[in-house]
């Protein structure tokens, strides 16, 4: 197990190039969790008891508005570290995670993740830069959510898949990466929707797609609907 645990912790950016001897501290810490999807490995709220470091499966990280209703903020996928924030300003957890899928997880106390950063500040470093960036998608988010019609928020998402990918072009095949139904959390409105505004692209001819496979048949439409031209 120790093996297959500094594998992943080589593929986190702020466990990256820390010394060996670090590393496998940091390995034989690490405390291995299974959980079955609908797991809330958090709560928003809740006193933060360490971090996970994702191996398989999916973590959707949401928050619940005051009528009940959720909004996905973000998915996780492996090999990603969750619900480090907390560590570094000690406040609870601002948003709850909730395992989608089966899911294999790695889990660091709070007491030994602080330790770890304190003792190699290039960590440190690192972890600024990583919540810099999220900050920066959060924000992209509430563009999102918030300044754009759905049709436009589903283009954008189609878009911003397509980039991550490596696709944004046009024949560009990538796989997205959430259902209709993550979606809709996330954009903050139904699945009934989503699937009509995607039901439009393909009538358009700016997408084809089997499933959550898709083919971005003319990029420069969605670009145009998401800026309003």
């Amino acid at each position: 197990m120790t093996e297959e645990v500094l594998l992943a912790l080589d593929k986190i950016p702020f466990f990256q190039g820390i010394s060996s001897a670090a590393a496998t501290a940091v390995a034989e810490r690490m405390v291995p969790r299974t959980v079955s999807a609908g797991t809330i490995l958090f709560r928003s709220g809740d006193e933060a008891r360490g971090v996970y470091i994702l191996l398989d499966g999916e973590i959707d990280i949401y928050r619940t508005g005051v009528d009940g209703r959720q909004q996905i903020i973000h998915t996780e996928h492996p090999v990603k570290p969750i619900a480090e924030l907390p560590m570094l300003d000690g406040q609870p957890y601002p948003a709850s995670g909730r395992a989608s899928v089966n899911s294999r997880l790695l889990f660091l106390s709070a007491d030994d993740f602080r330790r770890l950063y304190r003792e190699h500040p290039e960590i440190a470093d690192r972890i600024i830069r990583i919540l810099g960036k999220r900050l920066r998608n959060l924000i992209h988010l509430v563009d999102k959510v918030s300044m754009r019609d759905v049709p436009q928020r589903v283009a954008m998402a189609i878009l911003d898949c397509a980039r991550e990918a490596g696709q944004l072009r046009p024949g560009g095949q990538f796989r997205m990466v959430r259902t209709q139904a993550q979606l809709a959390a996330e954009l903050a409105t139904s699945r009934e929707t989503v699937a009509r505004a995607l039901k439009r692209f393909r009538s358009e001819g700016w997408i084809e797609q089997q499933g959550r496979d898709v083919v971005l048949a003319d990029p420069s439409a969605l670009e145009a609907l998401v800026h309003g031209r």
